[in-house]
């Protein structure tokens, strides 16, 4: 498995340079200039704007910006914004809330998913299947925005059982609501797989060997039909790490969290390039990360498989 990870970790090389390429080359291509605009009312002089661009490198043709970029990105120097605000102290603030919001999300995702879906392959065309079936499709019917705001309502507004809006410190019992309108989708995604999952392999040879055996339900359902029928869903879980980190721009939105989401938002919205490829760029080594560790798990869940 040492060498599987290793040569793994050699092929995610190109893929980081050919995604922070094409990042650097959408943001080169986009229209406007972020320095135009930014002397409120009145048109900003052309003497600004030149020393601006000739000062965070825009004047520059796209390879040589490309490798500028990603001297900066080994040595660890992530420059400034255009305001002068060092880019690593904006991600260290938003960083770790992200990452919490994000990981309890994945959790509930992992526990309420699975064991929903788990319980309603079980009982497949009886009363809990049918109430998981019909509270994933309710919930695949709602966008995230709507999910956040109807939650933020009616538990802040209507009940006062939440604050509304997250404080700057984002505190974990503070982000369980945020975290589970995050997850919304995926924890009803993640039930209807596990489900199918569950169904397909009851019908397995494995499992009815298991029974004839006489082994109890719980060991047949925990050592063996669960493990096979976890790899799908851990697939699912794991792509989705990455897609929860950039996915958090609505949540963060509707809460007033203070993340990457809402930094990317602003730097967006801003055209401030220095910020908007670090994030985005930093997005992509957590993708491919979390892949790379469910490509790794997938032994633990099926001794047969076999990394060479």
């Amino acid at each position: 498995m040492g060498r599987y990870a290793i040569r793994r970790l050699l092929q995610l090389v190109p893929v980081v340079l050919g995604t922070t390429f094409i990042i650097n080359y959408m943001v080169w291509q986009l229209p406007g200039d972020p320095f135009a605009g930014r002397c409120g009312q009145r048109p900003c002089p052309d003497a600004y704007v030149t020393a601006m661009r000739e000062q965070f490198g825009l004047d520059q043709p796209l390879l040589v910006q490309y490798g500028n970029f990603l001297k900066n990105l080994v040595t660890g120097n992530l420059g400034v914004d255009f305001n002068n605000v060092s880019v690593a102290s904006l991600l260290g603030d938003a960083w770790p809330i992200t990452i919490r919001l994000a990981l309890m999300a994945v959790i509930f995702e992992a526990v309420i998913g699975i064991g929903a879906g788990v319980l309603s392959g079980l009982k497949r065309g009886g009363f809990i299947d049918n109430v998981v079936t019909i509270s994933t499709l309710f919930l695949l019917s709602l966008p995230i925005f709507v999910t956040g705001y109807l939650l933020q309502w009616l538990l802040g507004v209507q009940f006062g059982i939440i604050t509304p809006t997250v404080s700057d410190e984002a505190t974990v019992p503070e982000l369980i609501v945020p975290a589970l309108v995050l997850a919304s989708l995926n924890m009803a995604f993640t039930a209807r797989l596990t489900r199918t999952s569950i169904v397909e392999n009851l019908r397995s040879d494995y499992v009815r060997t298991a029974v004839a055996k006489g082994l109890s339900n719980r060991r047949v359902v925990a050592i063996h039909l669960l493990r096979n029928s976890l790899i799908p869903v851990l697939t699912f879980l794991g792509t989705e790490v990455g897609s929860l980190m950039s996915g958090a721009i609505i949540t963060e939105g509707i809460f007033n969290i203070h993340g990457i989401g809402g930094l990317l938002w602003r730097a967006i919205l801003d055209q401030d390039y220095t910020v908007v490829v670090p994030v985005a760029t930093l997005l992509v080594l957590v993708y491919l990360l979390a892949n790379l560790l469910v490509d790794l798990l997938y032994g633990v869940l099926d001794p047969r498989i076999r990394y060479e």
